[in-house]
């Protein structure tokens, strides 16, 4: 593993641990075995290991949503794909989602257009283009009814959110809300 991989990997494990502001830059390179000046070589400061995260699990979520749903044939197993998809990866890459989880609603507090923000939002916008187009498909091919496909696409990426909320920042134990959610689709959905 490279020094930039093992810083990224390192500060990925810290942020989700302790949170991005309680992480000192000092602790990622100590832990990541690298000298202090070498992560300054690699990042301008905290904030670019912070983007780079972002990119690379932002980039890879995107990527593989869209595999998963262009196997699918109709646009109703497009949406219940996703479904699963989004616990799956979840559930595979939940530190970089919990830092996804504890940085959006700061974001989102300041008034600024950072480019945390900006990134996010746009992760954010695609997910909805992707589930806006699924549901096309499916009044396409009859296995879906709905009437404004924006607003129906942002309230499946609200339920995929607060899935992926409950199950991560909660402390109980909280069981799989994949198959409930999918029924619930399912009958909301069908024409």
């Amino acid at each position: 593993m490279g020094r930039k991989t093992a810083i990224i990997d390192t500060a990925t494990r810290l942020f989700a641990e302790k949170g991005f502001a309680d992480t000192a830059t000092a602790e990622i390179a100590e832990k990541a075995g690298v000298a202090h000046g070498t992560l300054f070589y690699h990042f301008k400061n905290k904030q670019g290991i912070l983007r780079e995260i972002f990119t690379r699990s932002g980039s890879a979520y995107l990527e593989e949503l869209r595999k998963t749903i262009a196997g699918q044939k109709t646009g109703m197993e497009q949406i219940e794909a996703a479904l699963r998809f989004n616990e799956e990866y979840s559930r595979d890459h939940s530190q970089q989602i919990l830092i996804f989880l504890r940085i959006f609603p700061d974001q989102l507090k300041e008034e600024s257009h950072s480019p945390e923000r900006q990134f996010i939002e746009s992760i954010q916008q695609e997910v909805i283009a992707i589930l806006r187009k699924s549901l096309d498909a499916g009044i396409s091919d009859g296995t879906i009814e709905c009437g404004d496909t924006e607003e129906t696409a942002r309230v499946l990426n609200s339920l995929i959110f607060g899935i992926t909320h409950i199950k991560l920042m909660t402390r109980e134990n909280t069981p799989s809300l994949t198959r409930s959610a999918t029924d619930f689709c399912r009958r909301a959905l069908a024409p």
